[in-house]
Parts: structure tokens; C-alpha cells; sequence
């Protein structure tokens, strides 16, 4: 596990400042406490980070061929290096050291860019081809691991996080107002797109090639949904187990110490579980909550800890949420508004005290439906049925209701009757509403929000026509908010601790799989996770198998009627915040109002607003931020 950067020119006659090469790199530390290495040669320059996980003493990095013509930096771990060494081995390749890293190397020069198709694991690398001066960097399939890069003015440039190609100087600081807004309307920037103008994210699955001045970029993996008939519970389920047994398996090879997030649902405890069964001393847990907002979340963690006799820690924690906001952003390099973000970083805080790697059990409510939409789309499916004239009734009736959360909840959910199913989708993956954005953009970000004209929503639906309405669904959680929200704050969480976290849900033949799965299976009779309870009620306690959905949730809405709301105040609505000059402080001051009253819960809106700030604030000493057009 690392972070990696790098610079490359046009021009071949350029060399690469290492100064500057350096500077990036040690924007990265925590990502790598362990070691630095670098590579200059000619117009490129590579660096990296380490955390040692695999061959502490033989795998530092860049690591070459035998002849120096082929180099890589590496963050991540490809599972399957042993089987794939094998074959190289009996190819003629000859290994010098005992880790991941030297695997890729030798099978690019085995299969090309085809070696991507037999890595099994989590990574982004770049690889530098010297004979053919081509520079490849590639991202795991589900975008586990980050990527960004810029190109302009003749020099190329990447980097694990935003962070690094900001000291580089590359980018100039002109917001894109597309991902400004999307950021607003999903909390989160969805790849490519990035705050800025400049800089790109590598899409999941995708490799990029700079070579001899021009720079590619292709998909050499997609998920494809081909739901498949022949499929029982029983097979599936078996399929399931086995797929789920190899991947945790494989997951638990390290050469430091081991362990897993607890959360007590039925993803971190099968994920538990399993390792268990393969760990021949007690699996270290780790759990933590906020005052009384994870209670009961606990409780299913202790119930869990107990059955598998794991080394559990828990604690409950009365965090100073204001300072710890602020030391979140550096890390994101970018607007980035989830709050569970917080209790991941705790929990990655906790667990690094004890452990070097963490087992998540992130990913399956995305492949297997467990996210409580789905009973509000099948809910709101439901009352369609209600004759049109009589919702009609009832909506003007809610709209006329005396303002509150639970009158502002039946509201949005009568509207959801007179939207297709996937624009009612759409508006619960919504946090500021269309018409909020309007009122809550001043008319400068406004106008060029509205000359953007991108939405990367609506582009992945298309890619999903002729699939059933709840498959489209699944299939935007997947590709979108996976790795742009939750693989995101996994990954930078963790990373700031220096803790690996490894997600064994997310073993791309497992998504595969769940791709062929008709939807009865995921979801039936009000059941989430139909064949994953299924496949584990022989490994989990009954009262994980049943407990209702809890997510890692923070309790937001209080914290900004309470703790937080000075702290707001002081930040947000104060006569110099730097989001005054992209949004109208009258909106902001509406939403802070209505939600202090009880009016309506917009504590997710204004940690977004609040994280937007600290944000500008952050991004300020380097760079000139702008909307274009202002």
C-alpha cells in the first residue's frame, strides 16, 4: 500500500525537475510512512510512498526488470501474485523478490496491457516502458484505489490524490462548474471530473497511456449487468459462499499485523466470520460509535465479536466534530461531503493503534441490494396504484401541512409517485433539490453551472437501458456512488492513518457474479440481501441475519442543532466565508434556519455547505479559486 506520483514531458530533451517530483511526493507521507523511492530518466520521473505490507524487506520501489527497460510504482495489493508468479516463473521470468509489486512487472512484459485481465486486487500503478518511452498508468476494475492526473502545457502529471498535483503547480484553479454542482446535488464529484478544470480522475477500469507526447485513455474492464434465469437460491447461494470463502483468503495474506472493521451488519460480520475460520488465533475487531447514535449498532458488533471470539475493541467516542471537519479536507484534495466520513476516519484511527491492515465489509449493499431505496421504490410503487386524482388530493394537502421533518418526508414521497422510477431514484440520490441549487447558487455560478450541461447520472443510465428499473439502480450504486463516495472515503480515511483497508466483497469475480443474479434474488418479499442471508445463515447469528439496516451514520441533524451549530455559524454565515462568493448567504442562512427550528432535517446540506467552506479555505494559499466566467 502506497501512494504514488509521477511527471512525464513531451518533450523527450526535458528532464524532470526532482524538486518538484519530491514536493508531490511528500504531500503523500501518510500514505507511505515507511519508505520513499524515486525514478528519474529522461522526460519522466516516478515516486512513491510505502507502507510496507508484503516482502518488508525485498519490495521497496519503483521496482525494475532484470535490465532496467520496465519500471512501476504500485499502490495496492494484487491478490492472486503467487498463482500469477508461478506462471511467469515457468515462462522463464526470474524473481528477486517475494512480494505483489515485481508480478506486475513481469507480466507486462509476458501479455502487454493484457496483464491488467489477471490481476486480481486493488491498485493503481503507473509503469514506465523505457524502450517504447510509453508510460502506462491503470486503476483496479471497481475503483477501489484513486487516480488523478493532469495534462497541460507539454508536461503530464498524476498522483494518488489531488493534494500533490497542487504543490506541483499544475493546476491553474479554475473551478469546473459541472462537478461544483454535482457536488451539491450528490455530495461527492463522480469520475472523470474533478473540482477543477485541470485535473481528471481515472475512471474504474481504465488504463491511460502517455506516449510520445499524446495521452489515451480506455476501458479495459465494465461491469455488465446479465441477469441469468438458471439461477436457484441454493446455487447462487453456494456460488456465494465459495466466491466469498476464496476472497477473504486470499485478502488475509499479509506480513504485518491483521485485523477487520466490525460494524455488526451482515457484510462486515460474514467478511469477519470467514476470516475466522481462516486465522489460526483470534481476529482483531474494531468498532466505534458516536454518544447514543450507534447503540445498537454495537450491540449487533458485540453479538458478532462473541460467536467468532474475535479480540474486539470498541469505543464510544464524544468527538470534537469541529476540528476533526477541518482535518478531514486535505485528504479528499476536493469537496467531499459524506459525512460517515467522520466514523471512518475514527474507526480507521482506532484500529491503526492495533493492526497495519483492516478487512471492510464494503461493497455489498451495492451488489446485493441492502439499501433501504429499494423498499421505499417498491413503497412508492405501490401507491402509484392509488387512482392519480386521489395523490393529487393528498399532495396539495401535504404542501399546505404546517412545516416539519416528517411533513417534508411524506411531501417528497408523494412527489416520487409522479416520477418515473429512475427520476424518483434520482431525487433520493439528491441531497440540495434542483430547485435549491437554483436558489442557492449566486446568478454568476448559476450561469455557468447551466453552460456546463454535464450529468454523469444520466449518463450511466443510459448505458443501462433494457434492464429492469431496480437492476438500473443497482447498477448506478456500482459504477457511481461506490467508488466515488464510498471507495473514496474508504480509501483516504484509512490512508490518512496509514492503514490499508481491504474490501474482499468487492473481488471483481464476486461482482461479476452478482451482475448474473436476477433481481428476485437480491431482493424478495421485503428481504435485502436475499441470497447472501441465505448463503451465511449457517455462519451468522440469527440476530444479525434479521436486524434492520443501521449504515454507518452520524447523528447529523443534532449535531447542528447542538454542537455544531455555533461552529456553523462562525464559518458558514460569517461576513467573510469564502462560499460567499459562489452562493447566495441568503439561501444559507434560509436552510440553517429551518433546520435550527425543526423545521425540516437539512443537517446533510449543511455539512455539505460546511465542508464546501473548510474546502475553499484549504485551497486557497495555492490557488486562484474561481468559477470561470467570474
Amino acid at each position: 500500500m502506497c501512494g504514488i506520483c509521477g511527471i512525464a514531458h513531451t518533450d523527450p530533451a526535458r528532464s524532470v525537475d526532482k524538486t518538484v517530483l519530491i514536493r508531490m511526493n511528500t504531500a503523500m507521507t501518510h500514505r507511505g510512512p515507511d519508505e520513499e523511492g524515486y525514478y528519474c530518466r529522461g522526460a519522466v520521473g516516478l515516486a512513491m510512498r510505502r507502507l510496507s505490507i508484503l516482502d518488508i524487506p525485498g519490495g521497496r520501489q519503483p521496482m525494475t526488470n532484470e535490465n532496467g527497460s520496465v519500471t512501476v510504482v504500485f499502490n495496492g495489493e494484487v491478490y492472486n501474485f503467487r498463482e500469477l508468479r508461478a506462471q511467469l516463473e515457468a515462462r522463464g521470468h526470474v524473481f528477486r523478490s517475494h512480494g505483489d509489486t515485481e508480478v506486475i512487472v513481469h507480466a507486462y512484459e509476458e501479455y502487454g496491457d493484457a496483464a491488467l485481465d489477471r490481476l486480481n486486487g486493488m491498485f493503481a500503478f503507473a509503469l514506465h516502458d523505457a524502450g517504447r518511452e510509453r508510460l502506462l498508468l491503470a486503476r483496479d476494475r471497481l475503483g477501489i484505489k484513486p487516480l488523478f492526473y493532469c495534462f497541460r502545457d507539454g508536461m503530464f502529471a498524476f498522483a494518488s490524490e489531488l493534494d500533490p498535483l497542487l504543490r506541483a503547480g499544475m493546476v491553474r484553479g479554475a473551478l469546473d462548474p459541472a462537478a461544483l454542482d454535482a457536488y451539491f446535488t450528490f455530495l461527492y464529484i463522480p469520475s472523470p471530473d474533478t473540482i477543477f478544470q485541470d485535473a481528471r480522475k481515472l475512471r474504474p477500469g481504465e488504463k491511460l497511456v502517455f506516449e510520445k507526447g499524446c495521452l489515451t485513455t480506455e476501458s479495459y474492464w465494465r461491469l455488465r449487468f446479465s441477469p441469468e434465469e438458471s439461477w436457484t437460491l441454493d446455487s447462487a447461494a453456494a456460488a456465494y459462499r465459495d466466491l466469498l470463502n476464496d476472497a477473504v483468503r486470499l485478502q488475509s495474506v499479509s506480513d504485518v499485523p491483521l485485523g477487520a472493521f466490525l460494524s455488526g451488519g451482515v457484510d462486515s460480520s460474514s467478511v469477519v466470520g470467514v476470516l475466522s475460520a481462516h486465522s489460526p488465533r483470534p481476529v482483531k475487531t474494531f468498532t466505534i460509535g458516536f454518544d447514543d447514535a450507534h447503540m445498537d449498532e454495537m450491540r449487533f458488533a458485540r453479538i458478532a465479536a462473541r460467536h467468532f471470539g474475535t479480540d474486539h475493541t470498541e469505543e464510544l467516542l464524544t468527538p470534537d466534530v469541529a476540528v476533526m471537519a477541518e482535518q478531514l479536507v486535505p485528504h479528499f484534495g476536493e469537496p467531499f461531503a459524506d459525512s460517515s466520513a467522520a466514523p471512518t476516519w475514527l474507526v480507521s484511527k482506532l484500529a491503526r493503534q492495533h493492526v497495519t491492515v483492516a478487512l471492510s465489509g464494503d461493497g455489498g449493499d451495492e451488489l446485493f441490494a441492502g439499501y433501504t431505496w429499494l423498499h421505499r421504490t417498491r413503497n412508492v410503487a405501490a401507491y402509484r396504484r392509488v387512482p392519480e386524482s386521489l395523490r393529487r388530493l393528498a399532495d396539495a394537502v401535504l404542501h399546505i401541512a404546517p412545516a416539519s421533518p416528517a411533513a417534508a418526508k411524506l411531501r417528497r414521497f408523494s412527489k416520487d409517485s409522479f416520477l418515473s422510477p429512475m427520476e424518483a431514484f434520482r431525487r433520493r440520490e439528491t441531497c440540495f433539490s434542483e430547485d435549491l441549487r437554483a436558489e442557492l447558487y449566486r446568478p454568476e455560478t448559476a450561469r455557468a453551472v447551466a453552460g456546463a450541461a454535464m450529468d454523469r447520472f444520466a449518463e450511466h443510465a443510459e448505458m443501462t437501458r433494457g434492464l429492469s428499473d431496480e437492476d438500473r439502480m443497482l447498477y448506478q450504486d456500482a459504477v457511481m456512488y461506490l467508488p466515488g463516495d464510498i471507495l473514496a472515503k474508504v480509501d483516504r480515511m484509512s490512508m490518512a492513518h496509514s492503514l490499508e483497508a481491504r474490501v474482499p466483497l468487492l473481488d471483481h469475480r464476486l461482482v461479476e457474479f452478482a451482475a448474473t443474479l436476477p433481481f428476485r434474488l437480491k431482493h424478495s418479499g421485503g428481504t435485502s440481501k436475499y441470497v447472501a442471508k441465505h448463503a451465511l445463515r449457517d455462519l451468522l447469528p440469527q440476530e444479525l441475519l434479521v436486524q434492520r439496516k443501521q449504515g454507518f451514520a452520524v447523528p447529523i441533524h443534532r449535531w447542528f442543532r447542538e454542537v455544531l451549530r455555533k461552529p456553523f455559524a462562525d464559518t458558514v454565515l460569517c461576513e467573510d466565508a469564502w462560499c460567499g462568493r459562489f452562493l447566495n448567504r441568503k439561501t444559507i442562512r434560509h436552510v440553517f434556519d429551518a433546520h435550527v427550528d425543526g423545521k425540516e432535517n437539512y443537517g446533510h446540506h449543511l455539512w455539505c455547505l460546511w465542508m464546501f467552506e473548510h474546502w475553499l479555505r484549504y485551497a486557497a494559499p495555492w490557488v486562484d479559486v474561481h468559477v470561470p466566467g467570474q
